[in-house]
């Protein structure tokens, strides 16, 4: 366990966590909680991003903990420290993430936090992976941070190209050399499982096409409807200077999302007297006077 303090207060303590998903896979991620607050009303469960790790999400966690709401940064199947010995041959895409992965961090949280409301937070692509387990109604509210649904049209024209030069040109051949993606290499986070960058290297269509990418049609037919079934209230979090949460992606997200009640607030860098966002500002430490207490506000006015 590793105790971090900080200037805001309450000193914060970070747990290595192991848990296993819903099909037996170990999984592993981070649980940030205060014992200032021994008994909470409410908890999270925090999707990353595609191909990020958990642990780089730690000081927003940790901000959440000190208000009394523990978190579990979990890492899906391949990514961080759920990452086997090895990653040649680990069959792994994003329906694993959500009916496996995501579904065992519900259910992991909900069993150490029996009487605490449940929320799930999601990063980028991890909006749409929170959402799509199972058990998601065991969740009372969202909150989704620069969502997108993946549609490498919506991307700005620089990450646009530098993705589809890495994961359709140059993607397929280092999958079968190495046997999986080797993000890490080309500059695109975390080395990732190939069936999952082969999924992400399918979106080129603006509709979500079950079974893209060689997975199961029927199984990602069943994840989408179940996004689109929720109704419950969620936080949208956009920036206008995100190339890859753009408006029109986060729109496209939505639609995905139909029947949430939604609260949307889209902010420019001179909203808050900031010269960028960008898809990772908002989780920087700079940003906890400017935009993490739009999350701490919505998340208390339920708890």
């Amino acid at each position: 366990m590793i105790a971090e303090s900080a200037n805001e207060g309450n000193e914060v303590n970070i747990e290595r966590v192991t848990f296993d998903a819903l099909d037996g896979f170990p999984l592993g991620g981070f649980v940030h909680t205060s014992s200032s607050y021994p008994s909470p009303r409410m908890a999270i469960i925090f999707a990353a991003g595609g191909g990020v790790r958990a642990a780089r999400y730690k000081h927003f966690l940790s901000a959440l903990a000190r208000h009394g709401m523990p978190s579990l940064a979990f890492d899906v199947r391949g990514i961080g420290e759920s990452r086997p010995a090895t990653l040649r041959g680990l069959v792994a895409g994003f329906d694993d993430w959500a009916e496996h992965d995501a579904a065992a961090a519900i259910d992991w949280m909900s069993a150490r936090y029996p009487h605490a409301q449940l929320t799930g937070i999601g990063h980028s692509i991890g909006c749409l992976l929170i959402g799509a387990p199972a058990n998601v109604g065991r969740l009372c509210q969202f909150v989704f941070i620069a969502p997108h649904t993946g549609y490498h049209g919506d991307y700005s024209p620089r990450v646009r190209w530098h993705l589809q030069l890495a994961l359709c040109v140059a993607g397929p051949p280092l999958r079968h050399l190495f046997g999986y993606f080797p993000g890490s290499l080309l500059g695109m986070g975390e080395d990732v499982p190939s069936l999952a960058a082969a999924q992400m290297a399918a979106r080129r269509v603006p509709r979500i096409v079950e079974g893209a990418g060689g997975t199961d049609p029927v199984r990602g037919k069943r994840l989408i409807h179940r996004v689109e079934r929720l109704r419950l209230p969620a936080l949208i979090l956009s920036f206008a200077d995100d190339p890859w949460a753009t408006e029109i992606g986060v729109r496209r997200f939505l639609h995905a999302y139909r029947n949430l009640l939604v609260v949307r607030r889209a902010i420019a860098p001179a909203d808050i007297g900031r010269a960028a966002i960008g898809h990772w500002g908002f989780f920087r430490r700079s940003a906890a006077s400017t935009m993490w207490p739009l999350v701490l506000q919505f998340l208390k006015s339920d708890s």
